[in-house]
């Protein structure tokens, strides 16, 4: 999580955004050296953002969280930046926040992406960010590695509607300590299911024990009235509503789908639902991923579990034709 303060501004709708017209060289002891640059408005791309477009130019919004954005890769290596130089005419702006969940990608094309013409909106969550959507505030570390807590904005379904919390955002960090005791557990403080997953595969369990198990990392998803998916599924049928242009869902599986170690069934199935209600393009990567070599697969994922150089241009490569028949559709 992007917290140091040379990097990122607080902002007072969606929470944070970088702080615009920066570059610089971020380090790793597994990702290595990166490039990081921001544009006008605060968010990572190597040129500025203007509202119209170009005559005969499609225009792609994409928003998502840290996979999107490109931990771990220099601008240019990330897959709507790869995405543009396979599909000649078509400029992709990248809304992509480290951490943002739906409720903050929503914010943020309600913020600034209603601002700028566009053919086709692509909505690209990791699946994990599930486990935010009921929460209203985030502990993670700073730059230094120390446990910080700040407000995140987020929506509560009331009488069915989307309901806005926490905007604007409170700036600076707070003592989840101090916070009352109906607000003390609704910190994010990260998945416990996904880190036994994290854990699991560290130790090298075999992926037979991990299948009979019926492990599920993310069990939000196993129960279509389960409160976190329904605030998903009413982001995504009125952002499909409110949207200027078509909406297009891509949801990024964790490595241990990828990898076959336990059923994606299930928010599979949630995700098939939601584009089926809210009439949108529905492209779910993990067919393609399949469909390479097992020994591939690793290469394209960051033992953390972002997405490698690699996977950034896998993804690109599976995406593009998808895109393409959305923008004529």
């Amino acid at each position: 999580m992007l917290l140091d303060e040379k990097i990122v501004e607080h902002h007072p709708v969606i929470g944070k955004r970088l702080r615009p017209g920066i570059k610089i060289t971020l380090t790793h002891p597994e990702w290595g050296d990166y490039v990081l640059q921001s544009n006008n408005f605060g968010f990572r791309a190597s040129r500025d953002y203007v509202p119209q477009k170009a005559a005969g130019i499609k225009r792609v919004l994409i928003f998502g969280d840290s996979n999107v954005f490109g931990n771990g890769v220099s601008n240019d290596q990330r897959f709507p930046d790869i995405l543009e130089t396979i599909l000649p005419g078509v400029e992709v702006y990248n809304f992509a926040l480290e951490g943002f969940a739906v409720d903050q990608q929503y914010l943020c094309y309600q913020e600034f992406g209603v601002q700028f013409e566009h053919d086709l909106v692509i909505v690209a969550p990791a699946i994990e960010t599930i486990r935010k959507l009921k929460t209203h505030y985030e502990q993670t570390l700073d730059e230094n590695n120390v446990q910080r807590c700040y407000a995140r904005p987020y929506f509560d379904l009331v009488d069915g509607k989307l309901r806005r919390g926490n905007i604007p955002v409170p700036e600076g960090f707070i003592d989840p300590d101090n916070l009352p005791e109906n607000e003390k557990e609704n910190v994010h403080r990260g998945g416990t299911f996904a880190k036994i997953g994290d854990m699991l595969q560290k130790v090298n369990l075999k992926d037979v024990v991990l299948r009979n198990i019926r492990y599920q990392p993310f069990p939000e998803y196993d129960n279509p009235d389960n409160p976190a998916w329904q605030v998903m599924k009413a982001i995504f049928l009125e952002w499909a509503a409110a949207s200027a242009a078509p909406l297009m869902l891509v949801p990024l599986p964790r490595f241990i789908y990828v990898k076959e170690q336990t059923s994606p069934e299930f928010y599979r199935l949630r995700f098939r639902e939601a584009a089926a209600e809210a009439k949108c393009h529905l492209y779910d990567p993990l067919t393609d991923l399949l469909t390479t070599p097992m020994e591939e697969r690793r290469k394209m994922y960051f033992l953390e579990g972002h997405l490698t150089p690699l996977g950034q241009k896998y993804m690109a490569e599976f995406i593009a034709p998808h895109v393409r028949q959305a923008l004529r559709g």
